[in-house]
């Protein structure tokens, strides 16, 4: 009896909104600190993931239903499956354990979407912190100075944040985040749109400046698909608005093109690929381009072993240690020493996961933008809100496809915070687009 009367007012204290407030202070603080100052970014993580725990019981009657948590138990169940099948294949090198964390880490999503209840000003604050803790890390985790004497010299600058590949991918999703966040903010709220409008060019400066190839590629697909986007999700109307669209996106892609800068970088291996195309896959040269070809080589070949399960996350060792080229590749040049991975989510997920672990993957992207396209109404934000997911996965996807972002702490950490954000405002029971 003392227990069913002690159970509702406990669970009436987790969802009090002081307990909400509490949860996402640690959730901002995380997410600022994170990236410039991660000791202290940890701690409000670890404080993050303790409160979020009561929530997720709280909920269970909406997440029990949620195809989200479908897809969490199918990771954990794949990568159990993929587990024991590294047992029978490549038993040197199998895990003593199953470990789970590599895909399950995706679904802080949720617990984040949780806590930020569907509210307008929660995002904005969530967006805000994310974006402010990338910049001041830009000065915090490198020599600042140095880095804009190199920049200003047209040298490829990383800002201390990993490496290059990793600096030009947070000045995207910034940009892209940026974007949404001004258009959800009140027009009366005129400073605080000013510095999502410029957190959005810095944004995409940051990914100009650090110079990966993969990112241009990915914004150029967003920006040439946008009037497209904006056509189907209703946030521009008729032929006439469609046409002018496309051809200032023309235009503006087209002059970006001509610019030295960008061709001397874009180009720079244009040899490597036009040999490719041609067929000569015996001699590919270990260029950038060319590790990353031969690594898809590679693991093709292991993949064929195992193609519904994969081999589990050691299978990706395999791979490289399998293949001869990258093998001497490890031993000869002292930047690939250390070379653990295939230069791109998307086949490390096939040969480590199979095709079982790949579709669940693709299924988070695809749930996450149906439900923003189907919340789409009358109103502009909602459907901002469908045309900025839906152009977030596509990048996401993109930029996936030639680095390993979604397998990697800073990726993992740029996606949670995006996607949690998404996930909560098309929350169906917590969507109260409140101010606090």
């Amino acid at each position: 009896m003392s227990t069913n009367s002690t159970t509702p007012s406990v669970s009436r204290y987790f969802s009090h909104q002081l307990y909400y407030q509490i949860t996402r202070f640690f959730l901002f603080g995380y997410a600022l600190c994170a990236i410039a100052f991660p000791d202290v970014g940890e701690v409000f993580r670890a404080g993050f993931l303790l409160l979020s725990l009561p929530l997720l019981y709280t909920h269970w009657p909406q997440l029990k239903k949620d195809p989200m948590m479908w897809a969490f138990f199918g990771v954990i169940i794949v990568q159990c499956l993929s587990w024991a099948n590294s047992l029978m294949h490549i038993p040197d090198i199998a895990n003593a354990y199953p470990h789970v964390d590599r895909l399950a880490k995706l679904f802080l999503l949720v617990p984040i979407g949780l806590a930020l209840q569907g509210r307008k000003d929660a995002v904005i604050t969530l967006t805000a912190c994310f974006v402010l803790g990338v910049f001041i890390a830009c000065y915090t985790q490198s020599d600042f100075s140095n880095q804009i004497q190199r920049l200003l010299h047209t040298h490829r600058v990383d800002f201390g944040l990993k490496n290059a590949q990793y600096t030009s991918m947070l000045g995207g999703v910034i940009a892209i985040i940026s974007a949404f966040s001004f258009y959800l903010v009140d027009k009366s709220r005129w400073t605080i749109r000013a510095f999502f409008a410029l957190s959005a060019i810095l944004g995409l400066a940051l990914a100009l400046v650090s110079q990966s190839r993969q990112v241009w590629l990915a914004l150029a697909i967003v920006i040439a698909l946008t009037p497209a986007l904006m056509f189907i999700v209703g946030l521009i109307k008729g032929k006439k608005k469609l046409l002018l669209g496309y051809a200032f996106v023309v235009v503006t892609l087209f002059a970006v093109s001509q610019s030295d800068y960008i061709q001397n970088r874009a180009l720079k291996e244009s040899s490597v690929i036009s040999s490719v195309v041609q067929g000569n896959l015996d001699n590919i040269p270990m260029t950038s381009v060319g590790v990353r070809l031969n690594s898809w080589l590679a693991a093709w070949d292991v993949f064929q072993k195992s193609p519904l399960v994969g081999l589990g996350e050691n299978g990706i060792g395999y791979v490289i240690s399998s293949s001869e080229k990258l093998s001497e590749l490890k031993k000869t040049v002292p930047m690939y020493s250390n070379l653990s991975h295939l230069h791109s989510n998307h086949v490390e997920t096939l040969v480590a996961y199979g095709l079982a672990g790949f579709a669940l993957i693709l299924f988070i992207y695809f749930q996450l933008a149906r439900r923003c396209f189907s919340y789409r109404d009358g109103a502009d934000n909602n459907k901002a809100l469908a045309f900025f997911c839906i152009a977030f996965f596509i990048y996401w996807l993109t930029i996936n496809a030639f680095e390993t972002f979604n397998s990697r702490s800073l990726g993992v950490f740029a996606f949670v915070i995006i996607s949690g954000c998404f996930y909560s405002l098309t929350s169906a029971k917590n969507n109260t687009q409140g101010e606090d």
